[in-house]
């Protein structure tokens, strides 16, 4: 009897080691924005033209040296919404090297974001819930800058530090994100275990090389303007 007890446990402990050991693949992810909830004060007029919540589908790829999360490439002939916020947006995670580059699109212009990984501080809950198939743990933390929530269901099983967006460091794949209580909400709903060459990950290129904050400062000066036309069309 106790030979068949440690005989299962051996299986047991294999198959858990097994199932560890994915550190390459694709995993696809069901994103929520709702739309109402990320408008300034001084668009609240907008809300009768544009619909509450948007779903959109995006892709990470990754191997243990990088990660890219980029729209999911759909099928030819699908219909998109005519208004899509964050479309044109790629995240590239370089796990060895420590670098992270966003590719952003603002009107017509494209932006090429790049920085150091930020190892942020996160609060490890010991919860747990099966999320695509997997075993998930919930950590936490709240944005130094603008004090958003941050909530992430991360699995051991994909021992590699990657994410949707912005959100990875963790001690495996994060698997669903909830940002500033349902504001965005992203969760895989299918892993690929697959082959990733590095070559399919490359990081983006092509646009105006810029620092966050230079970006930052962009990004304010085209809401002024925005702000500015808006209050001239309300007179």
């Amino acid at each position: 009897m106790t030979k068949k007890i440690t005989l299962l446990c051996a299986v047991m402990a294999l198959a858990i080691a097994t199932t560890a050991q994915v550190t390459e693949g694709s995993i696809i992810y069901e994103v929520k924005i709702n739309l109402h909830q990320m408008l300034p004060e001084e668009m609240e007029g907008m809300k009768a033209s544009i619909p509450e919540f948007q779903n959109v589908q995006r892709e990470l790829l990754f191997n243990r040296e990088a990660s890219l999360f980029r729209e999911y490439e759909e099928e030819p002939g699908t219909r998109r919404g005519w208004f899509r916020m964050g479309a044109s947006e790629t995240h590239h995670q370089h796990i060895q090297n420590g670098t992270y580059t966003v590719k952003r699109g603002v009107l017509n212009e494209d932006y090429l974001i790049k920085s150091e990984v930020k190892r942020h501080p996160w609060n490890l809950t010991g919860r747990t819930e099966m999320i695509a198939g997997r075993v998930c743990q919930l950590a936490w933390r709240m944005d130094e800058k603008d004090s958003t929530m941050i909530e992430v269901w991360y699995t051991p099983e994909i021992p590699v530090p990657v994410g949707p967006d912005e959100y990875f460091g963790l001690p495996g794949a994060v698997l669903m994100a909830v940002i500033n209580y349902n504001e965005r909400i992203y969760i895989a709903t299918e892993i690929r275990e697959e082959e990733v060459p590095t070559s399919r990950i490359q990081a983006p290129t092509g646009g105006t090389e810029v620092t966050p904050e230079e970006f930052e400062e962009i990004s304010e000066e085209m809401m002024e303007q925005f702000r500015s036309r808006m209050g001239g069309r309300r007179r």
